[in-house]
């Protein structure tokens, strides 16, 4: 297995894990938190902590557009580009992480202005220091970004991993040793700075061939950079509009029990669910990225060499005919990037494969324990809106998973302006009838209904062929991958899931123990069926030689001692 491979793979699992320790503790440390700080003071944090989230659309799609484009000049050794394009996007960063430490003085401004009483004081300094807070993550995106775009996703993940538990446990502490609100806002802003020192010590490490310098600052890269992350921002306007229209509109239209309830079970799972489906695929713009540019790179050379080479009678035909010169202004005006090579298509069909395969585990294991934890978690007066769950899961489990693997390929070619087109247009459809269906009176499964309408229609009709169409694949061979890893996924999945789903009892224990049941036999399963003759035995010759090479280390080092 390619080695930037590998290090792609472990990164995606360092992030699953990562997501996995947030999840913990914000399932059990959040009931804590109220319980300590008291309902005015938890509000105040839960402020501060929106007023970062909203401060995340300034990223721009730079997150992004700088591991890609780093990807792109690591692929063809070009490193005066690397250190041109990185430069100038920590530049940037820098420039929105200003912008966002200004926006929270403003923002302490107004809470000292409108805010009344004696909440005032501590609400301005929690929206300041978390100003600050996501100001200094905004520089650690921009070196995480050299890193990601060398294929060293594995050391940010492990990064975030540790720190994500780190966070957790000194929130903890600070609430049992009797700290308040501007208390924890700067306690992680000062692990969201030692953080950053982390991460430009492992680029300095890893990425030797990169040197930051102001003097590497470049204008005709900064438009370079917004050319490409301009779609990536839109299409993440659309994709927050989705998520955080439907309890604007059920705060407007409905009551607030609607929006705690809808919160709490609907928003809160689903978010789960498509944040393990995201973060375990964003490895795959940079390995999209590297194979496309290693095509072009051998493109050219192959361009270059038949243009020396036109000296033959035939050559000569050819280059004065019509086609000989269409085909060549073409390939330079696109850079070489007419036709992808055959190694992308073949890791574009594994990589779906497995994407659908994931998405179906998950969304599956959401539907079987949903029940149950939620009656643990919060209580059975909930269950009610567990229907409008399973229609967000199963929706999610139909078209997430090819979904995620069309938009990163498109990310990686940089063909991705179609993204941006069908996440603004999922989320005026999604406000559209969601406020269509709440006015039918069919209250919050028609808010549901008019999430899961949209996206179905566009992520699983519409942009699979817009895809096809810009990487140049065959349809048929599309729809043959995605409905067979359909079929295969859920026959595999049929059984562990009816077990689990009569069998799992509202009590921790029971969910832990069917959950171990669950991964095993439903894992065991899909590997069975998914998996191909080829990839078994890839898989058992990389196992050998893993075990042969701790056999032989273990023997070099008895002969030392």
């Amino acid at each position: 297995m390619n080695q930037g491979l590998k290090r792609l793979l472990k990164g995606a699992g360092f992030s699953g894990g990562a997501l996995l320790v947030g999840i913990f503790f914000g399932i059990f440390l959040t009931p804590y938190t109220l319980a300590t700080l008291g309902e005015r003071a938890y509000g105040i944090y839960v402020c501060a902590s929106l007023f970062a989230g909203w401060c995340g659309l300034l990223d721009f799609g730079l997150t992004t557009t700088t591991s890609r484009f780093v990807t792109r000049y690591c692929a063809i050794d070009d490193w005066d580009g690397l250190n041109e394009i990185g430069s100038t996007a920590i530049v940037l960063f820098g420039a929105l992480s200003a912008a966002v430490v200004s926006t929270a003085f403003v923002a302490c401004g107004a809470a000292f202005f409108f805010a009344t009483g004696a909440d005032a004081p501590t609400l301005a300094a929690a929206l300041f220091c978390s100003g600050v807070s996501f100001a200094i993550s905004k520089v650690s995106d921009g070196v995480c970004g050299v890193l990601r775009g060398a294929l060293r996703q594995e050391l940010t993940g492990a990064t975030v991993f540790v720190f994500r538990i780190l966070f957790g446990v000194v929130n903890f502490a600070i609430l049992f040793f009797g700290g308040r609100v501007v208390a924890l806002v700067v306690g992680n802003a000062v692990l969201t700075l030692l953080q950053l020192v982390v991460y430009i010590a492992l680029m300095r490490a890893a990425v030797p061939r990169f040197h930051f310098s102001f003097r590497s600052f470049r204008p005709e890269r900064v438009r370079e950079l917004f050319e490409y992350g301009v779609f990536a921002f839109l299409a993440q306007l659309g994709e927050t509009a989705v998520d955080r229209s439907d309890l604007l509109l059920i705060s407007a239209f409905m009551s607030l029990n609607d929006v705690a309830r809808y919160n709490l079970v609907v928003v809160t799972l689903c978010s789960y669910l498509t944040s393990f489906v995201r973060e375990t695929s964003t490895w795959q713009t940079n390995w999209f990225a590297k194979l496309a540019a290693s095509t072009a790179e051998t493109q050219k050379i192959d361009a270059t060499s038949m243009k020396k080479n036109e000296g033959t009678s035939s050559d000569k035909i050819y280059s004065k005919s019509r086609k000989g010169r269409g085909e060549r202004n073409h390939c330079e005006k696109v850079g070489c990037e007419a036709t992808l090579s055959a190694e992308f298509f073949a890791s574009r069909a594994a990589i779906h494969r497995a994407s659908i395969c994931w998405t179906l585990f998950l969304s599956g294991g959401v539907l079987a324990f949903g029940r149950a934890f939620v009656e643990r978690w919060i209580g059975a007066a909930y269950l009610d809106v567990f229907p409008a769950l399973c229609l967000c899961v199963v929706a999610t489990a139909l078209y997430r998973g090819s979904s995620e693997t069309n938009a990163r390929a498109l990310q990686g070619v940089a063909r991705h302006r179609v993204l941006a087109v069908g996440a603004i247009l999922h989320g005026a459809a999604n406000v559209l009838l969601s406020l269509l269906f709440i006015r039918c009176g069919l209250g919050l499964y028609g808010v549901a209904l008019g999430t899961v309408l949209p996206g179905v229609a566009i992520h699983f009709g519409w942009l699979p062929n817009a895809t096809c169409r810009l990487l140049g694949e065959r349809r048929r061979t599309y729809w043959s991958r995605c409905f067979k890893a359909t079929a295969r996924g859920v026959a595999a999945l049929v059984v562990p899931f009816a077990t689990v789903w009569n069998c799992v009892k509202p009590d921790y224990y029971s969910i832990c123990c069917w959950g171990v049941f669950y991964v095993v036999v439903g894992g065991a399963a899909l590997f069975a069926l998914e998996t191909t003759g080829e990839e078994k035995r890839a898989l058992g010759r990389l196992i050998r030689k893993r075990r042969d090479g701790a056999s032989m280390n273990g023997a070099q080092r008895r002969d030392v001692g």
